[in-house]
């Protein structure tokens, strides 16, 4: 036994500190986690976006081979494997990243080789090169939502090779007439557009030809257009001429081709949808038609509106015992502080009664006639512009030298071009050639220039003879 015993109190005592660690090693895994997140997430948009394409036929496409759009790789091909039920071949297409805006509903898909087709080769670059897959997105105002299951077409759509806007129609033909999708459709020997399909009515009455016209040239279909089928070889046989053979393009002996023509005086314009015969041949009076219809993208350039005349009627009656009505017609447009037109239609013979008179323009009327200034040819009478339709003194100007311009008339007569080699200058202003035909329902219509918007003159007839009459600019 110890005789000097350690009190407990002097036995060492053991003291617990608590250990304080960096306050950023607490949050270590979180930010390890995010970064680990953004590199797989970065990796996946990296990758691209996966689509199936299906095909009828591979086409001796390969793994590897490229997806192109408008010349450039946007995707590759990472597998072509047979369908489960062995009824065509399937591709896995992995898209770049920044093409990912493809894989949306109406994508369009074909497979590009060589190939010698009626309307030419196609994909002759493959001939040497590997062979690939392109595609063709809707047009933005069409896109539809993400997709990523598409099929193939068997040949590039035809309808792409026309700009957006374009005029579609259909002809009902009593027989096929050997026509195939792709063959021109033409005017005066020029290429206006394509035939898109040919099949039989859901009656199997007729043939429909469905057509699509470019938009620089669907102002040339109007009501009363013909179309014809046109094939590639002619043939005429005759006592004195012996044979004569007329042989066109390969494509059109070919494929078919169909050719339209549009009178002299044009109808109206159409809209997508519209119907038409598509007869044999063409009958000799329609080659020697010459409407002049603008072409392009654009009458006048963009922004600008075109004048819009009213309908001038100016009537009276005149004698003291028989009371004859008579009357003028005319197109006026709107200025700044009075209406514009024929001077001849103002006119007034002395014997008219004057309780008879009656002066109408669009839907105003009034029962007498306002003052009227004659400068020229044109007469300028007052009128109260309170619905702001008078055309701005800033687009106004004269007509210095021919250039191309546009007569405008009522919402019935669609838009005449006028071209500068068809003008020529005298004394009276610039004088038509009588080649440019106008019927006496233009009379007084506007005439402006397609360079820049401004009115340039009115078209005046003279006894089936039109000039235009430069516009008083005091």
């Amino acid at each position: 036994m110890n005789p000097n015993p350690t009190p407990e109190n002097s036995l060492p005592q053991a003291h617990v500190k608590p250990s304080h660690s960096p306050w950023w090693i607490a949050v270590l895994p979180v930010v390890a986690l995010g970064i680990s997140s953004l590199m797989v997430y970065s990796s996946l948009q990296e990758s691209g976006l996966e689509i199936m394409v299906h095909a009828e036929e591979g086409h001796g496409l390969r793994v590897g081979a490229s997806l192109r759009y408008r010349g450039i790789q946007v995707g590759t091909v990472e597998k072509v494997l047979l369908e489960a039920d062995m009824d065509g071949v399937q591709m896995l297409v992995r898209l770049d990243d920044d093409a990912r805006d493809l894989a949306r509903e109406g994508s369009q898909f074909w497979i590009v080789y060589p190939r010698v087709g009626l309307d030419g080769i196609q994909g002759i670059e493959t001939v040497i090169g590997a062979r690939y897959l392109a595609v063709a997105p809707s047009s933005s105002a069409q896109r539809g939502v993400r997709q990523s299951d598409f099929t193939a077409r068997t040949q590039a759509p035809v309808e792409d090779s026309l700009a957006e806007g374009g005029l579609d129609i259909v002809l009902d033909a009593p027989s096929r007439f050997g026509l195939q999708a792709g063959a021109p459709v033409t005017y005066r020997g020029f290429w206006i557009g394509r035939v898109v399909s040919v099949a039989l009515a859901s009656d199997a009455t007729v043939v429909e030809v469905r057509c699509r016209i470019s938009r620089d040239y669907k102002s040339l279909v109007r009501e009363n257009s013909v179309f014809w089928e046109e094939s590639g070889i002619e043939m005429d046989l005759s006592l004195s001429g012996g044979i004569t053979l007329d042989v066109g393009t390969l494509q059109s002996m070919l494929m078919g081709a169909v050719a339209m023509a549009t009178p002299t005086y044009p109808g109206k314009s159409v809209s997508s949808g519209r119907r038409f015969a598509l007869v044999a041949g063409a009958e000799d009076e329609w080659l020697q038609w010459r409407p002049a219809v603008p072409i392009g993208r654009g009458a006048l350039p963009l922004g600008l509106a075109p004048p819009v005349p009213l309908e001038g009627k100016l009537s009276w009656r005149k004698g003291n015992i028989l009371r004859f009505a008579t009357s003028h017609r005319a197109w006026l447009l709107p200025l700044e502080g009075g209406l514009v037109g024929p001077a001849e239609f103002f006119e007034l013979p002395e014997s008219y009664k004057e309780d008879s008179l009656v002066f109408l323009a669009a839907d105003k009327q009034l029962n007498t006639l306002p003052p009227v200034r004659v400068v020229g040819e044109l007469g300028i009478c007052d009128w109260d512009d309170a619905e702001g339709r008078g055309w701005p003194k800033n687009r106004m100007r004269n007509l210095e030298q021919p250039e191309d311009c546009m007569v405008y008339a009522g919402p019935d007569l669609a838009p005449q071009s006028v071209a500068a080699y068809r003008m020529l200058r005298t004394p009276r202003g610039m004088e038509v050639s009588e080649d440019v035909r106008f019927s006496a329902e233009w009379h007084g219509a506007p005439v402006v220039a397609r360079s820049d918007g401004h009115l340039i003159g009115v078209l005046l007839l003279v006894e089936g003879n039109a000039h235009i009459a430069p516009i008083p600019l005091d």
